[in-house]
């Protein structure tokens, strides 16, 4: 039990790390890039953390998408191969093309709006 709790402190340490990592690199960045290319001040460490919560918050989230991904196939994935497992490399070949047509047509209806039948 000691063993886990002092595996578990030590990532929690290296995860502060690279948090105060990320955030000094945005802090840098934007010093270095945006006063010289669009004329805006420089920012201190504290602006470039809410800055990365920000972004954060509104382009990923804080809930294991993108560079936070936990390991391993997505859930969704697992319902796929649950239907794929045990059809032939044809059966399964066909299936994949028939979900991406159906998914491709829904994507076109919502963007483009639905296409009439012709007449």
């Amino acid at each position: 039990m000691r063993n886990f709790r002092h595996n578990r402190g030590i990532h929690a340490l290296f995860m502060l790390i690279g948090l105060a990592a990320i955030v000094a690199a945005i802090m840098l960045l934007w010093n270095y890039l945006i006063p010289s290319i669009i004329g805006w001040t420089t920012i201190n460490y504290w602006q470039a953390l809410g800055l990365f919560v920000l972004t954060r918050l509104l382009f990923g989230g804080f809930h294991g998408h993108g560079f936070m991904r936990p390991p391993g196939k997505p859930e969704h994935l697992h319902h796929l191969w649950g239907k794929v497992k045990n059809m032939s490399p044809e059966e399964r070949r066909n299936y994949i093309r028939q979900r991406f047509e159906e998914r491709q047509q829904v994507f076109n209806d919502n963007i483009f709006g639905e296409e009439k039948p012709k007449e």
